[in-house]
């Protein structure tokens, strides 16, 4: 099972809309609406002149709108920048929402389960919690649409809308043959970024898995709670977190970060625009922070000002390198352009762009780690073979049940699945849907176990609070 496999999968669990390229660079500045542009001023210079040519001469009619976004991807295209875009309205309206945490909807998270929409979670207090919906629930229809192999993006779409309107959603809950039906009112979604807990007594643990509107509110208000109860040590996890908005990272930096120098923002010569500064006193216990190679832009920001103030430890591995800024120009169609206008430095001036952050402690995470985020295997029965087989050996073998790994679904490989079965109060025999969510939960629980970045940091601590 090579790693790149289990890297790829976590990826397209932290996709949350079709901008792929806009989950690693949330880092925005906004504007007001830019001017229409004038009749003449479309006709002008040589795109004008070709434009003009093939609306004469083409032996096709033209679509006007076709032919302008065209013109601005090629254009921007050239830029050779990711960051730089034009955002179609919908697209911008969709990314608006993934930022400040806010959006209409029935509160669920959702994955992709070999072309079905699977409920991964569900949101305390929201339509979907009060109508009943649970955790491993498949949704089939959305207002009467299959959701068969239906993109997680359309079907994300498709539950969002306008707050107060209704939805129908019929679903399949694993071990049961009735489908449900349910109707709910959308509502308005606040989206938890900020999870806290104590890993230990004295030792806590906040995951920040995004920088949305009241990200630094709630880990203030996370870390104050902890530190009531008295602290010995603080892990920051910063894994998986894509960035977002940056006057979120720098109010969480005045926060956290001891009196100093966050970040500074530098023009294209290098000339800084702005620096940005925290006054705290430094926290009396010692603080690690997780990151990986899916911690970027403003989790980048935070990593970095910590990790140059001497005051905490980066545990885990490079992170992405995303350290430009973007200014979002909102134009006439109701759309968007954002363009990046310039970069920013941590503190001791380390340029983090295409570089990343490099841990204190680089260690790695066992493949069988990322195995929670793997769809396990369905549609596969005794005498089948193919990597399906495979990868359902290979869960098997991480949850302790010692299967030679031959892509087989022999007779060993049906009597580890029996024996799972019986242990969780399962007895059909077969690869059902209760089976597959019970492997899954099993898997989730064991990567808490498999987390040896997180054991090495809470031992780091202790060595620390010790000395």
């Amino acid at each position: 099972m090579k790693r790149r496999d289990f890297f790829v999968v976590l990826l397209c669990l932290l996709l949350l809309s079709n901008m792929a390229t806009y989950f690693y660079t949330r880092f925005l500045f906004f504007s007001p609406a830019a001017g229409a542009v004038g009749e003449q001023g479309a006709g002008e210079g040589l795109l004008g002149e070709i434009r003009d040519i093939l609306e004469k001469n083409y032996y096709q009619s033209l679509d006007e709108k076709e032919l302008t976004r065209g013109a601005i991807k090629g254009m921007l295209d050239c830029l050779d920048d990711p960051y730089t875009l034009y955002l179609e309205p919908e697209a911008l309206e969709e990314m608006l929402a993934q930022t400040t945490g806010l959006f209409s909807g029935i509160g669920v998270e959702i994955v992709e389960d070999e072309g079905e929409i699977l409920v991964l979670r569900v949101m305390e207090g929201t339509p979907a919690f009060l109508a009943g919906l649970c955790s491993g629930d498949r949704i089939l229809e959305v207002d009467g649409k299959s959701m068969a192999n239906v993109s997680l993006d359309e079907a994300a779409r498709l539950l969002r809308g306008p707050r107060g309107t209704e939805v129908t959603i019929t679903f399949r809950r694993p071990g049961e043959d009735e489908l449900f039906t349910a109707t709910l009112i959308r509502e308005q979604i606040e989206r938890d970024t900020v999870f806290s807990s104590c890993l230990e007594e004295r030792y806590a643990y906040i995951k920040v898995t995004s920088f949305d509107q009241g990200t630094a509110g709630d880990f203030r208000n996370a870390v104050m709670a902890l530190e009531n109860e008295g602290l010995d040590g603080m892990i920051i996890d910063l894994r998986d977190n894509p960035g977002g908005l940056f006057d979120e990272a720098i109010k969480m930096g005045e926060f956290i970060v001891p009196e100093g120098e966050i970040t500074r923002v530098v023009d294209r010569d290098g000339k800084v625009l702005s620096r940005y500064l925290s006054r705290a006193k430094p926290k009396d216990y010692p603080v690690a922070v997780l990151i990986n190679q899916y911690t970027a832009s403003a989790a980048e920001i935070i990593g970095g000002a910590l990790q140059d103030s001497e005051r905490a430890v980066l545990v885990g591995m490079p992170t992405f390198g995303k350290a430009s800024v973007q200014y979002l120009q909102t134009l006439s169609d109701g759309g968007g352009l954002r363009y990046t206008i310039a970069r920013y430095l941590t503190p001791k001036g380390k340029d983090l762009h295409k570089n990343g952050l490099k841990p204190d402690y680089e260690v790695e995470l066992p493949d069988e780690y990322y195995l929670k985020n793997r769809p396990v295997p369905r549609d596969i029965k005794p005498g089948d073979t193919g990597p399906k087989v495979v990868l359902l050996q290979v869960m098997l073998n991480c949850l302790g049940y010692d299967l030679e790994i031959t892509g087989v679904f022999d007779e060993p490989l049906v009597d580890s699945l029996q024996a799972f079965q019986a242990e969780n109060g399962l007895s059909t025999g077969m690869l059902d849907d209760p089976t597959r969510e019970s492997i899954r939960r099993r898997l989730a629980e064991k990567a808490g176990e498999l987390d040896e970045q997180l054991h090495f940091a809470l031992n780091l601590l202790k060595s620390q609070a010790g000395s």
